[in-house]
């Protein structure tokens, strides 16, 4: 698996939790939402690596 691919699936289950936990809101919605951005993270994270800046 190369790193595009990992930023790719991070970035689209970032998104995933994201939109799950904006539907939920309650408790696990929260949850969902701090997911959805260590998932963001992640992708930014890759995506830096990739374009070597």
């Amino acid at each position: 698996m190369n790193p595009l691919h990992v930023f790719i699936l991070t970035a689209l289950c970032g998104l995933a939790l994201g939109v799950a936990g904006v539907f939920i809101l309650a408790g696990l919605g929260w949850s969902l939402l701090a997911g959805a951005g260590a998932l963001f993270l992640i992708a930014g994270f890759v995506r830096k690596g990739l374009t070597g800046e």
